[in-house]
């Protein structure tokens, strides 16, 4: 098989491109990325591809830099690609975000080549990581103590990013620049052992497969893709997990069950709280083992009203049987505010003082004789459901009460019923899954969701104390 034929397999394995994708390929003007290049060039009448070179001088080797950038902008001009160049000083950047090299590198090309793709309408990135990138990777990650992901190591497809090269070796791509005589640029940096990559690279790798396995590349790419497998179906079996424990779900807070996450394995647990705080603040960095180890023992062993803060600005808050994450300061009323889902037929004790029994009855049952009792509420099911919300009152809140045909504010409401101010916000309010309110605990139902003669059954909310 021609190396060419091997792309063009691993395109269409991965689905990395389509006809008439307009592409921006990131090139160094090394062997990697001039190889990438060439062969995408190649593939241009098969896919119908629109090419677009981006080159970063990362103004870390003075002339060398500038001498790189001036001979992609060659090869540009010669095969008659687009071509788009930037210089920054990354050196300042690593420096200003306390990053490694390496990181700053990698966060400063791809803030520019995803600023391109949507400035030129383009709608893939093609970068140069090949077979040994993916060990190294690996192994990296390995020595690091990377769980499961990391071991997953580098993927073909991330979103826009492709990577044709995936499943060539180095050696690959060196002589197939040799056999087209592309002669690429050489960076004399990735030959000094005094950063970790390097030293992975031109140290451990070849001892490994010279004294170990001589296939490790292949190896490793093999188990690497086993375990983006089992990773992806983790993921998402953790969303699926997640969308049970979340209770609330906004821009910039989320409010766990800590009942429900408590009864998850530690496995799960770890994924959720991950998922969780990189949901919350859209980063993937920053969050670390000790970061994720602590918030467990703080959810599973923490008293309410206690917090901690994290990375990005997070804070956690424990609160009755519910965990508050949230993006910048907590405010007072949010330490004491409860919700809590309730279901159909379940008797549940909550931090509230109180005991919640609910159950659904036939509308033979004679529910005006218990009219009088005001722990029970006697209700309409088929216009609640079978799970609804006991929550604690809000600023804004109105209902119909009951015998009235106009809505009124839950605050009126309260004064007008003479409840201390004391005791107001301890008031359990119950609200469907959609947020209309029908029931103000051991107060008044709600007009609308009333028993009436077309109630098929009834459903019956009885708070103990």
């Amino acid at each position: 098989m021609t190396l060419l034929a091997k792309v063009k397999e691993t395109i269409t394995k991965y689905n990395l491109l389509s006809a008439g994708d307009k592409v921006l390929v990131a090139v160094s003007g090394g062997p990697d990325s001039l190889a990438l290049l060439h062969i995408l060039k190649r593939l241009k009448k098969d896919y119908d591809l629109q090419l677009h070179i981006f080159h970063l001088d990362h103004m870390l080797r003075g002339a060398e830099s500038i001498t790189d950038a001036d001979f992609v902008k060659q090869i540009a001009q010669e095969w008659k690609v687009p071509i788009t160049v930037e210089r920054y000083d990354v050196k300042s950047y690593q420096q200003r975000m306390d990053l490694s090299l390496e990181e700053a590198a990698r966060e400063v090309r791809y803030d520019f080549l995803f600023k391109y793709l949507k400035k030129f309408n383009l709608n893939k990135i093609a970068v140069g990581h090949h077979a040994n990138d993916q060990a190294e990777t690996i192994l990296m990650n390995l020595l690091r103590g990377a769980g499961l992901k990391g071991l997953a190591g580098i993927v073909p497809k991330r979103d826009e990013i492709i990577r044709p090269l995936f499943e060539l070796t180095k050696q690959e791509i060196n002589r197939y620049c040799q056999q087209y005589n592309l002669k690429p640029r050489l960076d004399k940096t990735n030959l000094e052992t005094i950063h970790y990559r390097n030293k992975i690279r031109l140290e451990l790798l070849p001892l490994l497969m010279d004294e170990y396995n001589g296939n490790l590349i292949n190896t490793l790419q093999r188990n690497a893709e086993i375990l983006q497998k089992e990773e992806d179906f983790l993921t998402q079996s953790t969303i699926e997990i997640m969308d049970q424990l979340l209770l609330k779900r906004a821009s910039q807070q989320l409010v766990l069950l800590k009942d429900k996450f408590s009864e998850l394995h530690i496995a799960l647990q770890r994924r959720v709280v991950k998922r969780l705080l990189k949901v919350l603040s859209e980063q993937e960095q920053g969050f670390y083992y000790h970061h994720i180890e602590s918030i467990i023992d703080f959810i599973l062993t923490g008293e309410t009203g206690t917090q901690i803060d994290l990375p990005h600005k997070i804070v956690a808050l424990l609160n009755y049987e519910q965990v508050i994450f949230k993006i910048g300061k907590l405010e007072d009323k949010e330490f004491n505010y409860f919700e809590h889902k309730l279901s159909v037929g379940e008797t549940k004790l909550l931090s509230l003082g109180l005991k919640v029994k609910t159950e659904v009855v036939k509308n033979s049952y004679p529910w005006r004789e218990e009219i009088n009792n005001s722990n029970k509420a006697h209700l309409d099911f088929s216009k609640i459901g079978s799970e609804f919300y006991l929550r604690q009152r809000q600023e804004g809140d109105r209902f119909y009460p009951l015998g009235m045909t106009g809505s009124k504010k839950i605050k009126d409401f309260l004064i007008d019923e003479k409840v201390p101010l004391a005791l107001r916000d301890k008031i359990p309010i119950f609200t469907t899954l959609e947020g209309k309110i029908f029931w103000v605990g051991k107060l008044r139902v709600d007009e609308r969701f009333k028993v009436t003669q077309e109630t098929e059954k009834i459903l019956i909310i009885e708070i103990v104390n």
